[in-house]
């Protein structure tokens, strides 16, 4: 069942609105991420092993561990970075191909309104074609706009 369309009012606060953001998702995947470490320092506080925790990471850090951190870290930036560039070149290429379509169909539409008869015995039937012809390519575009989303 299709779910209906958000309705976005504009304001100065309109970015803090919570129906229709990405917060709830975003939410529901980093509150479990950002809660494991907090857990985690409770847990190791509550063991008695959080006085000399710290000493105990700053002693055994090696310079392998810590070019394997950089090259690790550096390696899952990039490839943020790459997947991020190629959903954003994804999407501008699916909305300039939307646009096209909707051109063409434009133009078409023009051209059939363009070139009807003129002459005026036929004028009744002309402009019931006409409109006819513009609520069939607006429900042809509804249609296809629908189906994308």
């Amino acid at each position: 069942r299709p779910r209906a369309m958000i309705v976005y009012t504009t304001g100065i606060f309109s970015f803090l609105k919570w129906h229709g953001s990405v917060a709830p998702s975003a939410l529901r995947r980093a509150l479990p991420c950002a809660l494991l470490p907090i857990a985690y320092k409770f847990a190791f506080h509550a063991a008695g092993m959080s006085e000399n925790w710290d000493d105990a990471i700053q002693e055994e850090t090696s310079v392998a561990e810590t070019t394997s951190w950089t090259f690790f870290t550096s390696i899952l930036g990039f490839l943020i970075v790459f997947r991020a560039q190629l959903a954003y070149t994804r999407y501008w290429e699916g909305i300039t191909l939307v646009e096209q379509a909707c051109g063409v169909w434009l133009n078409g539409c023009s051209n059939l309104v363009a070139f009807c008869s003129a002459s005026p015995d036929k004028l009744e039937e002309v402009h019931r074609f006409q409109h006819l012809l513009s609520r069939l390519m607006s429900l042809l575009i509804c249609v296809s706009m629908s189906e994308i989303s």
